[in-house]
């Protein structure tokens, strides 16, 4: 029996690819792995980056609204003049909500008459100045409250200090 060398060689390639030895072969196991561990930790960040910005983004938008409302009582100190300011100012919890958020302002005067021009009863301008604290604090317990403190004098310009 002849046996044609070219048929046999035809047939050993079709055994080697057949069995997964052949030239053109997929990707190891461990290069599949490797590359499974590299994009994930890079969708990881990816995602953490943006968790991060929308946290910063919604802490702005608290902060802004919160620092517009205590700046209400700001003003509202300036309309009502230094003598109307103990009677009509102060408030305690008075509830605000946008949406979701839900916080309170308490808005605290302090009249005090400093030792410069002498005390009571020798003074007879008292109170000197009215310290006034607002604050606005939010229900949500992780969330950080801000508050403006200023001082108001009839002698003196308005002061404030923002914490």
């Amino acid at each position: 029996m002849l046996i044609n060398p070219r048929l046999s060689e035809i047939n050993m390639k079709l055994r080697l690819t057949d069995s997964g030895c052949g030239l053109s072969r997929g990707f190891t196991m461990v290069e599949t792995l490797t590359a499974t561990v590299l994009l994930a930790v890079i969708l990881l960040g990816t995602v953490q980056y943006f968790f991060a910005s929308r946290n910063q983004i919604e802490h702005a938008a608290r902060s802004q609204w919160a620092r517009g409302l205590m700046q209400n009582q700001y003003e509202r100190c300036f309309s009502l003049g230094f003598r109307a300011l103990a009677d009509s100012l102060p408030e305690t919890s008075t509830l605000f909500s946008r949406g979701a958020l839900v916080g309170y302002r308490t808005t605290q005067v302090f009249l005090i008459d400093d030792s410069l021009d002498g005390l009571s009863p020798t003074d007879i301008t008292t109170p000197d100045y009215a310290q006034v604290q607002v604050t606005f604090a939010w229900f949500q317990p992780s969330l950080i409250s801000d508050s403006i403190e200023f001082v108001y004098s009839p002698q003196r310009d308005w002061g404030w200090d923002w914490q």
